[in-house]
């Protein structure tokens, strides 16, 4: 039987593993538990996390496009969380790498079979205990977002006046995470927008309400944004929070973040 502790260190580790990470088999009984990530902060969060769930950090490597890699092998940790989710794989089956259940091996989806079609989605599920509990839900939400999602500010394109366009947005693909995802978001209380690939949260209540959930501390903008890579995505939400009441705080901000952009490049 799973201690109150350890359920809740395993549903916090579901997070990082639908996101940026993933369980994958190894040999005939064990499997891979791992996040890839170039966020350092994120790195650490999740090695804490693992560190609680199962008294080992993993081991870790660089890779050569900068992103960190963290994996773990353990039979037990890696049975658990199937027990909350029957796959952390969120890539259709026959993407690159291939699901090992397609040539005949170990698949990573417990239930999948070897009838499911090699094109879907395998079916990857947000735990039930999850949408039962408000602070669980924010937790994942915030290591889901930091992930892979984050915060953005940007002019209005083709418009005569300076005009912000603020968001907080989710990347996420398989649809029917995206649905539970969704759902999530609605029973925290938010009002999330559909788009391809993405969930966004653009209104100012929904805005100034993500402040309560937050990113992971210190963890940054990625390279993506030409204008705010490597700021931390708390002080940017702030920023944009704070722009409500003085949007030309904002407004001066970001003309300086494209000046020394454009000094960069020249």
């Amino acid at each position: 039987m799973r201690g109150t502790i350890r359920i809740r260190d395993l549903l916090e580790l579901t997070s990082f593993l639908l996101s940026d990470g993933g369980l994958s088999p190894r040999g005939k009984e064990s499997w891979t538990i791992y996040l890839r990530n170039k966020d350092q902060k994120i790195i650490e969060k999740f090695q804490n996390v693992l560190f609680r769930a199962s008294e080992k950090k993993g081991s870790e490597q660089k890779r050569k496009d900068g992103t960190k890699f963290v994996k773990l092998h353990s039979k037990e940790l890696g049975k658990e969380l199937l027990k909350l989710s029957p796959t952390y794989r969120t890539s259709r089956r026959n993407s690159y790498p291939p699901c090992p259940g397609i040539s005949g091996g170990r698949c990573s989806c417990s239930i999948c079979g070897t009838d499911a079609k090699i094109d879907e989605y395998p079916p990857v599920k947000i735990p039930d205990e999850i949408f039962t509990d408000v602070e669980l839900a924010k937790k994942f939400v915030k290591i889901y977002a930091s992930c892979d999602g984050g915060v953005s500010v940007t002019f209005a394109k083709k418009s005569k006046y300076p005009f912000l366009v603020r968001k907080i947005f989710i990347s996420v693909t398989p649809p029917e995470l995206k649905k539970q995802l969704i759902s999530l978001l609605r029973f925290l209380g938010f009002s999330p927008r559909e788009y391809d690939g993405q969930i966004r949260l653009t209104t100012k209540f929904d805005i100034k309400k993500f402040e309560k959930i937050g990113f992971i501390e210190e963890c940054k903008i990625t390279d993506d944004s030409p204008f705010l890579s490597g700021l931390e995505k708390n002080f940017v939400l702030q920023k944009i929070i704070n722009s409500y009441d003085n949007p030309s705080l904002l407004i001066n901000f970001l003309k300086e973040k494209v000046s020394q952009s454009e000094l960069i490049r020249d």
